[in-house]
């Protein structure tokens, strides 16, 4: 299957991390939901601040190893497949990613465990953007 590439002249991941920064900060969700979370968009981090439900920012970390619960790495094929209007079988959902070992999910798995649906959602908002 064909991944669509994006336009620009960056890297892949770059434009995948850039996309969502752009779009997480308008996320919101009615929930006590305050973590932190570092999302690898192959070697693009992003560092989500997650306060009341609410995504408080989505940044590029200031330092190598930023401090957070837990962290998500991926590869930027994994990301684009996942963020497809409607993805293929195993590429739909990040436990699906995981299975085929193309995330990794590290740190503290109680505050994703806990706020589940929250997370998979908000790591679908780049989904939304193509449909």
């Amino acid at each position: 299957m064909e991944v669509p590439s994006l336009p620009g002249t960056e890297d892949r991941g770059a434009q995948l991390a850039a996309r969502f920064r752009r779009l997480a900060p308008s996320f919101s969700r009615a929930r006590g939901v305050h973590l932190d979370m570092l999302v690898r968009f192959g070697e693009h981090p992003v560092l989500v601040r997650i306060r009341d439900g609410r995504v408080d920012s989505a940044e590029t970390p200031s330092t190598p190893l930023p401090s957070c619960d837990f962290s998500l790495r991926a590869s930027e094929e994994a990301w684009s497949r996942f963020w497809q209007a409607v993805p293929a079988a195993g590429w739909h959902d990040i436990f699906a990613l995981g299975k085929r070992r193309e995330l990794s999910i590290d740190g503290n798995l109680q505050p994703l465990m806990a706020h589940l649906q929250f997370i998979k959602d908000l790591l679908a908002v780049g989904r939304e953007a193509q449909a």
